[in-house]
């Protein structure tokens, strides 16, 4: 540096200039590599990666790349980033633009590779699907998964891209990066908002949906005295009145000297009063414990009250209570970027607030003010959507000339508003307004004073201006600005509610039912007796929890009581395994070992040395005995525990055959119960069906319409003999057209030939979607059991379809054994028809007779696997019931 000093300037150029550090574009240009385009023979620079991608972090990366008609795909622009990739570089160069942007197609393919760690999303058009669709998307693959998500857009004339790109990387946590060969990376979107990336909602320029509220909306104020704590005398000190005594003092001449009242400490406690003085207080824990549940059942209303308020237009808005409304909407030119948001929020409040309100109006103010109707009008949808149709034209221009609005409306559309109530303005703004605000509040407070007019305040924060962009005529910080609005809202009797892109920020409506819940919180905590030590918490400062502790000894019991089953009211649909899950005698705990004998009921036999053999307990000959698989047991029952115990089997085993009842009903009795909604029903029409295919006619259209009709299903119809013959080439939903058309389809069926099974089950696999077959047969069929076994394994190992298989009038042992393994392998159940008449006459016979023989009436032997599951579960139950009746 010293030798420098010394130097003259042209001296030192030498050493330092740009041509003698290589530092010139004819320099640069000697070290890039020059890569001919095939399509146009244009010569270009190879960028550094980074220029082009931003930072990709990740060491399995994968990549999504848009080659969409529409957007300005270069091939070249790939190839910088990959120069040592030879394959990756040649695949590169043969794409082609085609079609659209199909991003979520794209997302569902690479997304099932669970080895990548970041993803890169190169797009230079708008994709097919909207951002909230990819966003939900991404996050449902991505949950529990570490996956790095880049965002490139390059090239855009459009701001929709960036747009969507920017919003998706937001969402899902990504980096975003934008490339344009015209400007600065970045250069165009770091000079707008985040609000400005959100392209227009769904349908935006369409007709409005009115709603008509079902209720007229109401503040919070107003609500809580329909449902406040005082309201609902919840209050701490109305629940503890009546019980308590202020503190007495009297004269007592015997003694010569004032006496106070005594307070027996295990009766009352003294509370502090809301007025400070000190009462002796006597409440009953039962009675504070029902308190206690009341507070809570508050407290989830109030936290519905603020949901309800969070949601739709009111988080925009608040509620809009009043009958005649005008609406001041701020169209000023800071707003530009919002103009959508402005149009939407508007949108919202027309379409579920204002179809139930008197008069309405709606003025918009820049510099100029600009009004949609002369005076306030009736509101109809004629006019709503007029309206829409006017908020559609607005454009933002000029400053915030808010007073000149305010005065027009209180002098216009509110000249009378001396003769009429229920009226409020509602301002919907971004920052503060041209004029000063002493005078605002001033005049606000004239002009809403002595009349029932109030003044509502939705602020939307942008969070500040841009200093490159457009600056506002008047400027102050985002509280600053929402003090000031809060007070012109108070001062006119209004509401303040400030919002931005991220939620509510403040609202008087939602502060009020806060302080509520606050006051509930403080009610629970000043709850506190000597005696019984009552523990409050809270959790997330809304569910309220007590614990009553009393200090007895705990008892150990080794008596259960009888549990109350529950059992469903109508019949589900499922298979017999399925409901015994759920209701089987072991599921409602009501095994009688289980509840009659603990591990203390065993009765034992010990050693007496002195008369050298064993003798049972003193007292053991009270209790009654009972032999318990081989081991002698003490009954410890009650009379009254096991009364209840008959009645609690008696009222399951109903449940039971109420439900055998229904399965041996309509189609269920031949064809069992259609468990999936996509299925295929195959039938015999094999030259030995001839004498049943009548009744199997008549019993298929019973089916169609009663189950699948009924259950809203998709199926089509097989039949199968030497031949193959389909109802239709794919499955159908069951609607009443196409249920007629199946039914003329059966009446038609003609039995011949052979039983080709395997064909069947070959062809009915080639039906999309299927979830299960239904196989009805009379007999074995004409090829390998084994065969078919094997080849149906084959096949599942591509599709997880069932098999229900369903013999009818078939007494070939081998044939029945073939179909019950068909079924097992696949998952599926085997019915038969058999014993149906018997069924039906034996469950008739045990609810109409009762249970008090366990040999009369029996169930027949049922084969099919959802009767044999019942049936067995009622033997079990009437055992039980048989001995709680013997030991009763």
């Amino acid at each position: 540096m010293r030798s420098s000093e010394v130097q003259t300037t042209e001296e030192w150029l030498r050493n330092h200039s740009l041509e003698s550090m290589q530092l010139t574009l004819e320099d640069l240009l000697k070290k890039g590599n020059v890569v001919l385009n095939a399509r146009n023979a244009t010569e270009q620079i190879e960028f550094d990666a980074k220029t082009v991608f931003g930072l990709i972090k990740g060491n399995k990366v994968g990549l999504l790349v848009d080659v969409s008609d529409i957007s300005l795909y270069n091939n070249f622009f790939l190839i910088f980033c990959l120069p040592s990739l030879d394959e990756a570089r040649q695949w590169v160069q043969e794409l082609q633009p085609s079609g659209g942007c199909n991003l979520l197609k794209a997302l569902k393919k690479v997304l099932t590779m669970r080895e990548l760690n970041s993803l890169v999303l190169i797009v230079g058009s708008c994709p097919d699907q909207s951002s909230e669709i990819l966003c939900d998307y991404i996050q449902q693959c991505t949950l529990g998964r570490k996956l790095l998500i880049h965002t490139i857009t390059y090239e855009c004339s459009s701001h929709v891209p960036p747009a969507v790109l920017k919003n998706l990387a937001e969402v899902v946590g990504g980096r975003y990066h934008c490339y344009s060969s015209k400007s600065e990376v970045g250069l165009v979107f770091t000079k707008l908002t985040p609000a400005s990336f959100l392209p227009k909602p769904p349908k935006h320029e369409g007709p409005l949906v009115v709603q008509m509220p079902s209720f007229l909306a109401k503040t919070s104020a107003g609500w809580l005295k329909t449902n406040g704590l005082k309201a609902k005398k919840l209050s701490l000190y109305q629940v503890l009145a009546p019980n308590a005594f202020s503190p007495v003092e009297e004269f007592v001449p015997i003694l010569q000297k004032t006496v106070s009242s005594t307070l027996h400490e295990k009766a009352m406690m003294q509370f502090e009063w809301h007025d400070g003085t000190v009462k002796n207080v006597h409440v009953d824990p039962p009675i504070l414990y029902d308190y206690q549940k009341q507070l809570d059942r508050m407290v989830r209303t109030y936290e519905r009250r603020i949901d309800w308020l969070s949601m739709a237009s009111r988080r925009i808005w608040g509620t809009v209570c009043e009958l005649r409304v005008v609406i001041l909407v701020d169209i000023s030119v800071t707003n530009s970027l919002y103009i959508i948001h402005i149009q939407h929020s508007l949108r919202l409040l027309l379409e579920e607030q204002m179809s139930n309100k008197d008069f309405f109006n709606i003025i918009a103010f820049g510099s100029d003010i600009k009004s949609w109707k002369p005076e306030m009008v009736p509101c109809n949808p004629e006019n709503l959507q007029s309206a829409w149709r006017w908020v559609l034209s607005l454009q933002c221009k000029g400053s915030r000339n808010f007073m000149s609005a305010l005065r027009r409306a209180v002098e216009i559309d509110l000249k009378d508003k001396d003769k009429h109530v229920s009226q409020g303005l509602y301002l919907l703004t971004t920052g503060v307004p041209d004029q000063e605000m002493h005078a605002v509040s001033t005049y606000v407070a004239d002009v809403c004073g002595g009349c029932d007019l109030q003044l509502h305040v939705c602020l939307f924060s942008i969070n500040g201006f841009d200093p490159n962009g457009i600056i506002p005529s008047r400027y102050a910080s985002p509280n600053e600005t929402a003090s000031t609005f809060r007070e012109i809202a108070h001062a006119a009797n209004g509401r303040f509610h400030w919002f931005g892109e991220t939620g509510i920020y403040e609202s008087d409506d939602i502060s009020i039912i806060v302080s509520e819940m606050e006051k509930a919180v403080n009610y629970s905590q000043k709850v506190c007796f000597k005696k019984y030590h009552f523990i409050f918490s809270l959790e997330n400062s809304s569910t309220i929890f007590i614990q009553l502790m009393i200090k007895y000894p705990k008892k150990k019991s080794m008596r259960r009581s009888v549990p109350v089953a529950t059992l469903p009211k109508e019949e589900e649909i499922c298979s017999s395994k399925e409901w015994l899950n759920k209701y089987s005698i072991k599921k409602l705990k009501l095994e009688l070992p289980r509840i009659m004998f603990g591990p203390n009921c065993v009765h034992q036999k010990k050693t007496v040395e002195s008369l050298h053999k064993k003798v049972s307990a003193k007292y053991c000959t009270i209790f009654p005995s009972v032999e318990i698989n081989g081991i002698v047991k003490h009954l410890q029952f009650q009379p009254k525990e096991l009364e209840d115990y008959v009645e609690q089997m008696e009222k399951v085993l109903c449940c039971y055959i109420r439900r055998i009842q229904w399965l041996l009903s309509g189609s269920r009795r031949l064809f069992g119960t259609i468990l999936e909604t996509k299925v295929c029903i195959l039938i015999d029409t094999s030259g030995s069906m001839d004498p049943y295919l009548q009744q199997v006619t008549k019993e298929l259209t019973s089916l169609i319409w009663e189950q699948l009709r009924k259950n809203n299903a998709r199926f089509n119809l097989l039949r199968f003999a030497e031949d193959i013959d389909t109802w239709q080439e794919f499955l159908v939903e069951a609607t009443d057209e196409t249920c007629h058309d199946a039914v003329q389809w059966v009446s038609k069926l003609q039995a011949h030939g052979n039983t080709c099974v395997l064909k069947a089950l070959q062809k009915a696999f080639c039906f999309q979607d299927l979830e299960a077959l239904y196989v009805v047969t009379d007999g074995k069929p004409d090829t390998s059991c084994s065969l078919i076994l094997k080849e149906v394994e084959k096949i599942r190992k591509k599709e997880t379809i069932k098999i229900h298989t369903i013999s009818f009038n078939c007494s070939d042992r081998r044939a029945n054994e073939f179909l019950k393994k068909l079924a097992s392998q696949t998952g599926g159940r085997y019915h038969r028809c058999i014993g149906d008449m018997d069924g039906q006459l034996a469950a008739h016979r045990m609810l109409t007779e009762g249970f008090d023989d366990d040999d009369d009436p029996v169930f027949p032997f049922f084969e099919g696997d959802d009767l044999k599951k019942l049936a067995q579960e009622v033997a079990k139950a009437r055992s039980f019931l048989m001995q709680a009746k013997s030991f009763r």
